[in-house]
């Protein structure tokens, strides 16, 4: 029989060699692609979503719809793009809201879907709630004859559905170039997450249930984003929560490139203690 230290992996197989791991060890490295479209959303529905101690941020009626695609390697996997590409690669839909937790402007994900088994794991690890779905988003090739170039005029439009239901639908009409620095709050700020995993002995308290604040280094951007007028669609849902965040007026939309490493996280507070 094997010793539990004997078992190796970062989650889920835990096996002999660690090999089959749905996930390698952190630090992890990223490289995204977002298509975002801020809107004006009712603050009170998002206060529902916020566990104390735990506020609304200083825009509390600004959220964002960010669809996104991603490129990811572990520190001892860093060959994987070219001997595992279907490991590297995911895309997810989610929606994210700005916060406060002390005083300090931050953000959270709320609703999140993805593609990829492996990205769903490391989620839930990191604290984002996330699901199972089927992302699809606009890839304008530059080649393409039929296709415009990525400029003023492009249209580019991402959509999310689960479980047979479409859900959100956005898109984004560009209009400028603009700077990093000029994408709207809480576009940017740290992330702050709640990582709950509940026992399984019937009545007892989870057994893990925290905050946390995620890392971020080596962050790197392109120097130039695309912004301009957006639209914003929420479908109703039988199985999810998200229409009362429903858009009540849309702000704009976004494309941008950017990337970084996850080098750990910070408990903020302990609700177990």
């Amino acid at each position: 029989m094997a010793k539990i230290s004997e078992l190796k992996g970062f989650c889920y197989p835990l096996s002999p060699e660690g090999k089959c791991s749905l996930l390698g060890n952190p630090p992890w490295h990223y490289g995204t692609e977002y298509l975002n479209i801020a809107y004006r959303v009712d603050p009170d529905a998002v206060a529902k979503w916020l566990p104390e101690p735990v506020e609304l941020g200083d825009h509390p009626d600004v959220a964002y719809v960010a669809f996104s695609k991603w490129w990811s390697v572990w520190e001892d996997g860093k060959d994987m793009a070219w001997t595992d590409p279907e490991r590297t690669q995911y895309k997810e839909a989610a929606i994210w809201v700005g916060c406060s937790y002390k005083g300090e402007q931050a953000q959270m994900c709320l609703p999140i879907w993805v593609d990829n088994d492996f990205t769903m794991a490391r989620g839930w690890a990191m604290g984002f709630p996330k699901k199972l779905g089927q992302v699809s988003i606009t890839d304008l090739n530059p080649y393409n004859p039929g296709m415009p170039a990525m400029g003023p005029g492009a249209k580019l439009t991402g959509v999310v559905a689960s479980h047979g239901e479409r859900l959100i639908k956005g898109t984004l009409t560009i209009e400028r170039q603009i700077a990093p620095t000029e994408l709207p709050a809480p576009m940017g700020r740290p992330l702050i997450h709640l990582r709950h995993f509940p026992s399984i002995v019937p009545g007892a308290k989870p057994s893990v249930c925290e905050l946390v604040k995620l890392g971020a280094a080596n962050k790197q951007a392109d120097p130039v984003a695309w912004a301009g007028s957006g639209e914003l669609t929420f479908f109703p849902s039988q199985l999810e929560e998200h229409m009362p965040l429903a858009p009540k007026e849309v702000l704009g939309a976004y494309w941008f490139r950017n990337g970084y490493t996850f080098d750990g996280a910070e408990i903020l507070h302990d609700y177990n203690k």
